[in-house]
């Protein structure tokens, strides 16, 4: 029915079009992608009618609400948008979510709204909209002068980056060799020594909402995989590296090093680093740049880890709903 709507003037369709939006539940993708383009061409006059349900704070939005905002994208909802994209009380891809709402809004409002985001560094949904204004201010945002916007707010300055070495250390030599993964799978792992033991993956990885976003989130992961499949990729990091997540070097011109994943390699680089800092390198800057022979995960001799940690840690991973 949504879809149907498509091209039904808006006074014919809009009131249709909020009563199938009022009875999203927060969580079909196909129904909110029908919701959208039968909005096509006025979505603002669906979401100033929508939004009247919504709460009147926008970080107190349900699910359908945050989604309904979110594909329909319209100029009206850039303040809400930015409260949640900057509230603290939301989760890193609940504000990141609202980060991207505002990139795909060609307006001067959501540029301005996105610099606000980048300006107040805080985390990922501020690195996210650094990543949308460099991304942006050659196409969609071209006439807006983003550069000089984002040299006087100090979101970016090619002139005056700080910048911040970061190397990988070698790998461990000397150290007892792991058991193969096969005689690793036959060990009993221990759910409560696991969930001690993964302590160590916190300042790469979110497990059940603690940690780091830099390697790939390992609830669903832990979920998902086979026992022996988890255990290699521990085992041996290098073996196989997640799509999306291959390392890369940076040398400078002024001598540093810079290890990461490199999230875009325009001008500038951006280089997302062990914490999940993200620096912003300009390409002036920059003596060469390569891909890493190896994975950006710790062997698991540089993490203190034994074949009985990797089996408890492998046992707390699959015991998680």
């Amino acid at each position: 029915m949504a879809i149907a709507l498509r091209d039904v003037p808006a006074e014919k369709s809009v009131a249709l079009l909020v009563k199938l939006a009022a009875q999203y539940d927060g969580k079909d993708r196909a129904y909110l992608e029908a919701l959208g383009l039968g909005s096509e061409g006025k979505e603002s006059a669906v979401y100033r009618a929508a939004s009247a349900s919504f709460a009147k704070d926008p970080v107190a939005w349900n699910d359908a609400a945050s989604a309904i905002a979110w594909r329909l994208h319209p100029a009206e909802a850039v303040p809400a948008l930015v409260a949640r994209a900057n509230s603290t009380q939301l989760s890193t891809e609940q504000r990141k979510r609202m980060v991207t709402a505002l990139a795909f809004s060609p307006t001067q409002e959501a540029a301005n709204a996105m610099m606000d985001v980048a300006a107040a560094k805080s985390g990922e949904a501020s690195a996210q909209a650094v990543w949308w204004l460099l991304n942006r201010k050659s196409n969609h945002w071209a006439d807006f002068n983003l550069d000089k916007a984002m040299k006087e707010r100090g979101v970016y300055d090619p002139e005056n980056a700080k910048l911040t070495a970061v190397e990988m250390p070698a790998p461990a030599v000397g150290t007892t060799p792991l058991p193969e993964s096969a005689e690793i799978a036959k060990l009993t792992g221990d759910e409560a020594r696991g969930k001690a033991a993964v302590g160590v993956c916190y300042a790469c990885h979110r497990i059940a909402g603690t940690g780091v976003e830099f390697g790939p989130e390992l609830t669903e992961y832990g979920k998902q995989q086979t026992r022996e499949a988890i255990i290699e990729a521990i085992a041996k990091p290098s073996a196989s590296i997640s799509h999306g997540y291959e390392g890369s070097i940076v040398k400078t011109k002024d001598g540093l090093t810079i290890t990461g994943m490199a999230v875009a390699s325009g001008d500038p680089v951006l280089m997302k680093c062990m914490g999940g800092v993200i620096q912003t390198i300009p390409r002036s800057r920059i003596q060469s740049m390569s891909k890493m022979d190896r994975s950006l995960m710790y062997e698991p001799a540089m993490l203190g880890l034994t074949g009985q940690s990797i089996a408890d840690i492998v046992a707390y991973l699959k015991s998680l709903k």
